[in-house]
C-alpha cells in the first residue's frame, strides 16, 4: 500500500518474551507442588540465618575487644585511690610533716537556683570575695570554690541548705610546727608535688604509688558498685639529722639577732663535726609552708640562704691559710711576723690592717685577724699549695645536700690567678662559699682534720617498715691530728682575747673565728663601702666539739665587724645546744655581768683604701699628683710606745724626689696626751724649751721596719715610713745631725740591700 511504512520487529525481542512467557508458565506449575516451596522457604531461611550467623561472630569475635572497652567505658570508672605521702621526722621521732584527708568544694551551677544567694552564702564561711563565687556560680560547667578546704570550712557547707554542692576527698599536707625548718623540708603544691627542700628532693620516694578502684555505673552515671582492684602503697617517710628542738632555738636567736642587728637576711648552721650532721639550718626571711597561696615575697622568703647563697668569707678563710702553713711546716705558732704596721703592698695594690699591728706571733696574727701576717703566711704556701689546700677543706665544691639549689662556691684554679690574688685569696678575698660549705671546712679543724660530707637524711624508711639509713661518705685525711689540734687551741685564743671575745659561752671552752666581708656593689661592681656580711664560726667544747656553729648576717644597720654582730649570737645557740646534746660544763660557770669590750679590738677587717679607723695622729697623707709641691704631708704623730708610725698610703716611684720636704713641723702631745691646736705655738708668748741631742742620723738602708722602728724610737724620731721590705733610701741623708723631735722619711723595698 503506497504511502504506508513496513515496520520491521526485531527478531531478539520475541526471543525474550518467549523466556519470559516460558518461565512464567514454570513457576505458575511449580507453585503448585508443596516440596518446591519448602525448597525455597529452606534457602531463604538459611541464606538469612546465614547473614545472622555472620553478624553474630562479626560482633562477638572480630570487634569484641572493642565494643568491650566501649561498655567498659560507658559503665564502668576507674578512680585513683591517693597514697598516703611520707611523712617527716627529726631524728628523736618528732613529726615535722604529714598529710591528712581533706574535702575539696566543689558545685555543679546549673543546680545552683539562686547564685546571688549561694555566693553570699559561701563568702560567709569560705572568706572569699562575693564576685568571684558569683561568676564561678554563673558558669555551665563544675568549678572548684575550695581546695583542700580546712575541716571547719567543710563541716560549716555540709550544713548549708545548697544544692549543687560537691565535696571530694584530697589529701592535705600539714606541717604542724609551722615554719620551723621550712627551708629543710621545702612544700608541696595543690596537687601534692613537692616544689622545694626535701619535698621536691624525695618527690619519688615521699608520694607513693596510687590505687585504683572501679565503680559500676548506670545511664545516668550513678555508682551503684564498686571495687578496689590495686591498693595504693604509701611513701617513705624520712628521718632526719636535725633536732627539733635546737632547730627551734636557731630559728629564735637569729630572728633576734635580725631583729637587734636590722640586717637584710642572715642564716644559722649547726653541725655535728665528727659526722656532718646537720642539727639545725634556719634562714632569714623565712615562710610557712601551710600557705600554698604565696605572694612575690613569699616567694624571695624561700630562697635557702645557708646554701644558695655565695659570700666571700672574709677572715674567717684565714684559719685555712695558718692550717695549710702549720702543717707544711712553714711556720710555728710562736714565730714573729713582720705585720709592717698594717700595711703591705702586692704590685700596685695596697692592703691594710685595721689596726697598725708590728711585730706578732703566728697565734696573734690569727687572734687579732691581720690581714698582713697572714698574706705573709700565703706568700710562703705559694698559690699551687693554697689552692690545693682550700680544695681538700671542700672550698669551691658543693656539700652534696640532697637540698635543691646549692651553689657550688667559687675558687678559681691557681693557674687563673692574677699576679698578686694570692694576697686577696689568703684573706678570704675572691673566693666564694656558702654557710654550709664553711661549716665543713672549719670542722676538719673541729674533729682533728678530716674532712665529713654534711647530710640532712640520717634514713628512709618503707611502708613494710624496712629503715634504709643514709649512710655519710668517708671522711678524708686533710690536716694531721697535731695540725688540727694546734689550730684548735689557736681558735680558742680568737675567743678568749681576739676579736672574738664576745663568743665566749658560760662553762665551756670555746674556739672561733670572725669574719667581715665587703659586698659587691652591683651597679657599680666594686666592693662597696656601706654593705658587709658579718660572720662567725665556732665550735665548743674545744677538746671533744660536739657541735659547730656558723653565723652569717648580710648587710647588718650600724656595727657590722663580725664579732660584734655574729660573735654573740653563738654563746646563746651554744648555751641551750649542749644543754639539750647532754654535755655537762667544763668550767666553773661565772655569772658576773660580761665587761664592755672596745669595738677595736672586736674589729677584724679594713678596706684597702682607707684609714678610717686608724687614730688620727697615726694616719699619713700624700700629695694627689707628683706636681703639688710637697708629695708627702705627714699628720702629727705619737712617740708613744703604742703609737707605732705606718707605712706609707702608695708604694714608692721612682719618679718620686729622693728628699721630700715635709710642709709642716711635727706637734707632739703633752704628758696628759694632748696635741697643741693649730696656731697655740704662735700665740704664746712663752718660749719653747727645746732639748738637744748629739747625734747624727743612722743608716736605715738594707735595714727591716722593726729595725728602723727600735732604733728610730730610742732617739725619740718620728717616722714616716713607705713600702715594705727593708730600707731603700731615705731622708735625710745617713749621719745628718739630728735632735729630738726630728722627722725622718724612709722608703721600703723588697729585696733592697744596704
Amino acid at each position: 500500500m503506497a504511502g504506508r511504512r513496513t515496520i520491521q520487529k526485531d527478531p531478539r525481542n520475541r526471543d525474550i518474551r518467549t523466556r519470559l512467557r516460558s518461565w512464567a508458565h514454570l513457576l505458575s506449575e511449580s507453585g503448585s507442588r508443596p516440596k518446591f516451596r519448602l525448597f525455597v522457604f529452606a534457602c531463604a531461611a538459611g541464606l538469612w540465618l546465614g547473614l545472622i550467623v555472620v553478624r553474630l561472630w562479626d560482633l562477638q569475635i572480630r570487634q569484641a575487644p572493642r565494643l568491650a572497652e566501649q561498655a567498659k567505658v560507658q559503665h564502668e570508672d576507674l578512680i585513683e585511690i591517693g597514697a598516703r605521702r611520707g611523712r617527716i621526722y627529726d631524728r628523736f621521732g618528732e613529726e615535722l610533716a604529714r598529710s591528712t584527708p581533706v574535702d575539696s568544694i566543689g558545685v555543679f551551677p546549673t543546680k545552683i537556683g539562686d547564685p546571688d544567694m549561694a555566693a553570699e552564702l559561701l563568702s560567709e564561711v569560705l572568706r572569699e570575695d562575693v564576685s568571684t563565687l558569683r561568676e564561678k556560680l554563673t558558669r555551665k560547667r563544675f568549678q572548684w570554690v575550695r581546695r583542700l578546704a580546712e575541716p571547719g570550712e567543710s563541716e560549716r557547707l555540709r550544713e548549708l541548705p545548697l544544692a549543687g554542692l560537691h565535696f571530694e576527698k584530697e589529701s592535705k599536707r600539714y606541717y604542724p610546727k609551722g615554719s620551723v625548718a621550712a627551708h629543710i623540708l621545702g612544700a608541696v603544691g595543690i596537687d601534692h608535688t613537692g616544689l622545694a627542700g626535701l619535698e621536691q628532693t624525695f618527690e619519688d620516694k615521699l608520694k607513693g604509688v596510687p590505687g585504683q578502684r572501679e565503680v559500676q555505673v548506670d545511664a545516668l552515671r550513678q555508682g551503684y558498685a564498686s571495687r578496689v582492684i590495686e591498693e595504693p602503697v604509701p611513701g617513705y617517710d624520712l628521718e632526719l639529722t636535725i633536732d627539733q628542738r635546737i632547730q627551734i632555738t636557731v630559728e629564735r636567736e637569729l630572728a633576734r639577732a635580725i631583729y637587734e642587728t636590722k640586717a637584710e637576711a642572715g642564716t644559722v648552721v649547726v653541725m655535728d663535726p665528727l659526722n656532718g650532721d646537720i642539727l639545725g639550718l634556719a634562714n632569714w626571711p623565712t615562710f610557712d609552708p601551710n600557705d600554698r597561696t604565696p605572694t612575690v615575697d613569699d616567694l624571695k622568703r624561700r630562697k635557702n640562704y645557708a646554701l644558695s647563697h655565695m659570700i666571700e668569707p672574709g677572715s674567717t678563710f684565714k684559719v685555712v691559710t695558718v692550717a695549710a702553713s702549720l702543717e707544711e711546716k712553714l711556720t710555728t705558732p710562736d714565730e714573729i711576723i713582720d705585720c709592717e704596721h698594717g700595711r703591705i703592698y702586692l704590685g700596685s695594690r695596697r692592703i691594710r690592717d685595721h689596726r697598725p699591728f708590728g711585730l706578732l706571733t703566728v697565734a696573734d696574727v690569727l687572734a687579732s685577724s691581720s690581714n698582713v701576717g697572714t698574706i705573709k703566711l700565703g706568700l710562703r704556701l705559694t698559690p699551687e699549695r693554697l689552692y690545693g689546700y682550700a680544695r681538700r677543706f671542700g672550698i669551691g665544691q658543693a656539700t652534696g645536700l640532697p637540698l635543691p639549689g646549692e651553689a657550688e662556691g667559687l675558687l678559681r684554679k691557681w693557674e687563673d690567678w692574677h699576679p698578686h690574688a694570692i694576697g686577696s685569696v689568703s684573706i678570704g678575698q675572691e673566693v666564694g662559699v656558702s654557710a654550709v660549705q664553711m661549716a665543713r671546712a672549719v670542722s676538719v679543724i673541729a674533729n682533728g682534720g678530716l674532712l665529713v660530707k654534711p647530710r640532712v637524711v640520717q634514713a628512709l624508711v618503707g611502708p613494710d617498715g624496712v629503715r634504709e639509713e643514709r649512710e655519710s661518705a668517708a671522711p678524708e685525711r686533710v690536716l694531721g691530728a697535731e695540725t688540727a689540734a694546734t689550730m684548735r687551741a689557736l681558735m680558742e685564743r680568737v675567743a678568749r682575747g681576739g676579736t672574738a671575745r664576745l663568743a665566749q659561752t658560760p662553762g665551756y671552752r670555746v674556739a672561733g673565728k670572725t669574719g667581715t666581708a665587703q659586698k659587691i656593689d652591683p651597679e657599680t661592681r666594686r666592693y662597696s663601702t656601706e654593705d658587709y656580711v658579718a660572720s662567725f664560726v665556732g665550735f665548743a667544747p674545744v677538746n671533744s666539739p660536739s657541735i659547730l656553729v656558723v653565723v652569717v648576717l648580710d648587710s647588718p644597720v650600724g656595727k657590722y665587724y663580725g664579732g660584734q654582730v655574729a660573735a654573740p649570737v653563738f654563746p646563746r645557740i651554744a648555751t641551750e645546744v649542749l644543754r639539750f646534746r647532754d654535755v655537762p660544763p667544763e668550767l666553773p660557770l661565772d655569772n658576773a655581768p660580761r665587761p664592755i669590750i672596745p669595738d677595736e679590738l672586736l674589729a677584724d677587717f679594713a678596706s684597702d683604701d682607707d684609714d678610717e679607723g686608724w687614730p688620727e695622729s697615726m694616719r699619713v697623707r700624700f700629695a694627689r699628683n707628683s706636681e703639688e709641691e710637697n708629695p708627702v704631708t705627714p699628720a702629727p704623730s705619737a712617740r708613744t710606745a703604742s703609737m707605732s708610725p705606718l707605712i706609707g698610703a702608695r708604694p714608692p716611684s721612682p719618679d718620686e724626689p729622693t728628699s721630700p720636704q715635709l710642709s709642716e713641723p711635727v706637734d707632739w702631745p703633752d704628758a696628759a696626751g694632748r696635741v697643741p691646736r693649730e696656731g697655740a705655738w704662735s700665740d704664746s708668748n712663752k718660749p719653747a724649751h727645746l732639748r738637744f741631742v748629739a747625734a747624727s742620723l743612722p743608716d736605715f738602708r738594707g735595714q727591716t721596719v722593726a729595725s728602723v722602728i727600735s732604733r728610730s724610737n730610742a732617739l725619740g724620731l718620728a717616722l714616716q715610713l713607705r713600702g715594705n721590705g727593708k730600707g731603700w733610701r731615705q731622708w735625710p741623708a745617713p749621719n745628718t745631725p739630728i735632735q729630738r723631735g726630728d722627722t725622718v722619711a724612709v722608703d721600703f723595698r723588697v729585696g733592697a740591700r744596704q
